[in-house]
């Protein structure tokens, strides 16, 4: 048979027998690598599988697994995260993760994927919809607030704070939920890790480059600035909104992602096919460009100083960055504050910054 017969994206070797494929052309095309094996007896197309997101790669490898393992194991951890469409490190989601309310059992490892044992009371679990290449399933998943607990937990600092505020900004939990479920929690492994992340929380940071970033600093002895502070002049004119603003050190710090600058715009099939979508996609980034340079001399003027990175340089020398900051805190010490701060509620969590009024 050179051609498959129509199969959906996760599909089972009794299915593939059932449209009428032989035993052998299965065990024939998972040994040639046209099927990509996902669990025992579970398969999706080489070919499609490859041409996936890492994201749509992991769920399919979620759905895979579950097919397979058909237990009462449930996903969690950073497949979880992945169902829930949160913020992941950017080593991506690594194996699939579920996790098993089999006390009795041990913890587990294959090259595929990673089985937790632990508590899995009730309202731990859930059940959520997962879709890719056009297919939807149901999969047993963690809550929302015991998915945040689970990798507040296991994840580093920045990559949980990152994961973290993208699910309360989202509104799929509270930091009270999840509180709920680290208190009982408390003497598992990494509470410690929990507790140092949870005060950190904070939703009102729009993007992971934020959180990321401003968790990692704070590792350095850099304070958490306040996020998304509006900043304007003497005269009670706007200037511009900020990441990050230490208000203390007169420091406005900035995150500078690809949507900033516009650029992920450039990334489209039609500015990489025309010419003049492309010319007319470079006028918009020099645009783009000096209207950053402009708003950064108007904060300059106000007195701050202004530090700017992106996600390759925090990731690879965040203490560089940190180094930065200090420097340019001595500089603004120099010289007054003279424009006003306008900043966000601050979640009842937060201890007030020192200097909110502005």
């Amino acid at each position: 048979m050179p051609v498959d017969p129509q199969l959906p994206p996760v599909f089972t070797r009794s299915m593939a027998l059932a449209a009428g494929m032989s035993r052998h052309q299965v065990s024939h095309r998972s040994r040639a690598g046209r099927w990509v094996t996902l669990g025992r007896g579970v398969y999706a197309r080489s070919d499609l599988y490859d041409g996936l997101s890492d994201r749509d790669q992991h769920r399919l490898a979620l759905v895979g697994t579950l097919l397979a393992r058909r237990g009462d194991e449930v996903a969690s951890h950073l497949s979880a995260a992945v169902v829930y469409d949160l913020p992941l490190p950017l080593t991506g989601a690594g194996r699939v993760t579920l996790t098993s309310p089999d006390l009795d059992d041990c913890t587990r490892a294959s090259e595929r994927f990673v089985r937790q044992v632990a508590s899995l009371p009730e309202r731990d679990r859930t059940h959520r919809t997962v879709s890719c290449c056009g297919t939807t399933w149901g999969v047993p998943v963690t809550s929302p607030a015991r998915t945040v607990a689970d990798n507040l937990r296991h994840l580093g600092l920045p990559d949980a704070v990152a994961l973290g505020d993208g699910a309360l900004r989202r509104g799929i939990t509270t930091h009270d939920a999840v509180a709920e479920v680290l208190t009982r929690q408390e003497r598992w492994p990494y509470a410690d890790r929990g507790k140092l992340a949870l005060p950190l929380l904070d939703p009102r940071r729009e993007t992971w480059l934020e959180s990321y970033s401003f968790a990692r600093l704070h590792q350095l002895g850099i304070p958490m600035p306040e996020p998304q502070v509006t900043i304007r002049d003497g005269h009670g004119r706007f200037v511009a909104r900020v990441d990050g603003w230490l208000h203390d050190w007169g420091v406005v710090l900035e995150c500078d992602g690809r949507e900033k600058y516009f650029m992920a715009d450039l990334d489209t099939p039609v500015v990489r096919t025309y010419p003049a979508a492309v010319q007319d996609a470079q006028r918009l980034l020099a645009r783009r460009m000096e209207s950053e340079k402009r708003r950064e001399e108007w904060l300059r003027d106000l007195g701050p100083e202004v530090v700017r990175w992106g996600t390759s340089e925090v990731h690879r020398s965040p203490e560089t960055i940190a180094d930065r900051i200090k420097r340019a805190a001595e500089r603004a010490s120099r010289r007054p504050f003279v424009g006003h701060a306008e900043y966000l509620p601050a979640p009842p969590w937060l201890m007030p910054a020192v200097g909110r009024a502005g």
